[in-house]
């Protein structure tokens, strides 16, 4: 007879409570799929990593802080740590990047969607977001957001913080899909 604690999965979801992720400036929620990538050994990054990188941002005022990139099978993954202190009138569009924000302090108005006016391409390749366009971002669908959301931002939109209430932190997970 096989005992519970023998059963090998798969597929296995951890978390723990998201007030201890929070606080810890942590994602520690996983979900892997059913077929294991056999050329991904994995990465792991360690909380004190990523809080170092947060107050290297807040010493330097950086808005973008690139805390580790990967390479995997079909593209790249990077986890960066983002900090805003006022409203943007700027939007931002990520050509091949879509993007996954935990927002771990503050709250604001998050503008997704829309177009952008006067554009000029920025290259974010430096912080794993590739080839980007900003402009005046006109439009959209605003959102309030606050501790513990999580934001999809599809390749190819417009997307901004319109406003906020003090300072806006979240952790940023980056797709690009690599041919």
């Amino acid at each position: 007879m096989q005992r519970a604690s023998d059963k090998r999965t798969t597929s296995r979801t951890f978390s723990l409570p998201l007030r201890r992720l929070v606080g810890a400036g942590v994602l520690a929620a996983v979900s892997l799929g059913a077929a294991p990538l056999a050329l991904a050994q994995g990465v792991v990054v360690k909380a004190p990593t990523i809080i170092a990188a947060r107050a290297q941002s807040d010493m330097e005022n950086t808005v973008d802080r690139l805390i580790q990139g990967v390479e995997i099978p079909g593209g790249k993954f990077a986890l960066a740590a983002l900090r805003r202190v006022q409203a943007e009138t700027s939007g931002l569009i990520h050509t091949d990047v879509t993007e996954v924000y935990l927002i771990t302090h503050g709250q604001g108005l998050l503008v997704l969607g829309g177009t952008l006016e006067d554009t000029r391409e920025t290259d974010l390749t430096r912080v794993w977001a590739g080839p980007s366009t900003s402009g005046t971002h006109q439009a959209g669908e605003e959102h309030a957001v606050s501790v513990g959301d999580v934001v999809v931002v599809p390749a190819g939109t417009a997307h901004r913080f319109k406003e906020l209430t003090g300072k806006i932190e979240n952790l940023v997970f980056r797709f690009e899909a690599v041919e």
